[in-house]
């Protein structure tokens, strides 16, 4: 072990000669603490951080969800996860999200600093006045816990160039005192004009599509997707526009959506229904419900009377049964966003070549006479219009068997419309 004098003189020259090198310099320092006999210090081993990577984080899906928090807390309004190569051991994961960015300073004090205070001292995101997620500071554990390699590009809106670290985090091993690792800053072109980037190279797990969407569901419990009360008025925080998350798959070059809010909202449905008319005017019904193991393929209903005028039409829908005392088709945190967005968009939409037409589909708009049967109690299973998301498809390039009104708000009442109001009741 070297004396206090060699120390203290080469903790001198670096002073003098190379006083950028801090590094070395907090290296002499720490050495020379050693030889105070009145006070002692705690040191921490680097191997903490395997450790608490380890130890705080058991799931890599709970990991990935540990990130997504980061974002929110940062007021990310989209966050998007793409997994490549990553069915097997080895591959890369990439969460990106358009939040705030940060700062040299919040990179530093906030992101590489154990056990960060920052959010306990501001318990509230600084643009949408969200209440923060992550308060353990135990997010940059998580990426320890996926991965080997860590890259982090990060720019605010107020920054002319971005900020690039790469953290390796094998670097952090036992014997080791954790302030003498470093990690550079590099300063690059900004990616976009806010927003994060963190990379996570040489995955230590395989991942499935289930588990892809188990991630999914995770963040999606613990974030509210959309803010239900809007920003009080005296508040000078604009309205939270919300929180939407994508999961990406990309294997041998090819990309697959794997859950978005699209995808998983249809998944809580209890069945999808396909129809069609033929061109002779034969109407066919399809049923498929993986929730009841029950499946019905081109079933025909008219067969002694097909329709005279309708023909070419084609329909598809989502149906949604609501929890009740005897059934519980969908998850509980899932069925009060299910059922508001099925008040704004339930139903059936009409659309004609391509274009839709209005006003079939909207909020108060009964043109299949759905909520009118519902009030008759003509079946019995739920079959209002916000137990439907869904549209018809009409396409008559050929025959003019629709005219729309010079309102371009409906068609004109015809025998077409009659058949087509009928098809759609029925299916």
């Amino acid at each position: 072990m070297k004396s206090q004098i060699v120390i203290r003189n080469e903790l001198q020259n670096i002073l003098k000669d190379d006083p950028s090198n801090y590094s070395k310099i907090l290296e002499l320092s720490n050495e020379l603490a050693k030889f105070d006999e009145d006070n002692v210090r705690f040191s921490v081993d680097a191997g903490i951080i395997d450790r608490l990577g380890k130890e705080l984080v058991a799931r890599h899906e709970t990991a990935v969800s540990e990130l997504v928090k980061n974002a929110y807390d940062a007021d990310a309004t989209r966050v998007i996860i793409t997994f490549k190569e990553s069915s097997n051991v080895g591959g890369t994961l990439e969460i990106v999200d358009n939040g705030l960015g940060m700062t040299r300073e919040q990179l530093i004090n906030g992101f590489m600093r154990l056990s960060s205070s920052d959010k306990l001292h501001y318990p509230r995101s600084p643009r949408y006045d969200r209440k923060r997620a992550g308060k353990k500071g135990i997010g940059r554990f998580s990426a320890q816990r996926l991965g080997k390699k860590l890259t982090i590009i990060t720019q605010t809106l107020d920054s002319e160039k971005a900020l690039k670290v790469v953290i390796y985090w094998d670097d952090f091993k036992g014997d080791k005192e954790l302030a003498f690792v470093t990690n550079e800053i590099e300063y690059i072109e900004k990616l976009t004009d806010e927003g994060t980037l963190l990379k996570i190279e040489d995955l230590r797990d395989s991942w499935s599509e289930a588990q892809i969407k188990r991630v999914y569901r995770y963040a999606s419990e613990t974030i509210q997707p959309f803010p239900i009360a809007k920003t009080k008025k005296d508040s000078k925080s604009p309205d939270d526009p919300g929180f939407k998350l994508k999961c990406i798959e990309i294997y041998n070059g090819k990309k697959n959506i794997i859950a978005d809010e699209e995808t998983i909202f249809f998944d809580h449905a209890l069945a999808i229904i396909t129809g069609k008319v033929d061109n002779e005017g034969y109407m066919y019904l399809s049923l498929k419900s993986s929730k009841l193991n029950y499946k019905e393929h081109k079933v025909l209903l008219n067969p002694d009377v097909p329709y005279k005028t309708l023909k070419n039409v084609h329909i598809k829908a989502h149906y949604f049964l609501y929890n009740s005392k005897d059934t519980n088709f969908i998850p509980k945190h899932s069925e009060s966003i299910i059922r508001e967005t099925a008040k704004k968009q339930g139903g059936i939409r009409l659309y004609r070549n391509g274009f839709r037409v209005l006003p079939y589909g909207e909020p108060d708009d009964d043109w299949l006479g759905l909520d009118a049967s519902v009030r008759k109690r003509s079946l019995l299973p739920g079959h209002g219009n916000i137990n439907f998301i869904g549209f018809i498809e009409v396409n008559n390039e050929v025959e003019e068997q629709f005219e729309e009104l010079s309102s371009r708000e409906g068609l004109i009442e015809n025998k077409a419309l009659e058949e087509l109001e009928d098809f759609g009741y029925k299916i």
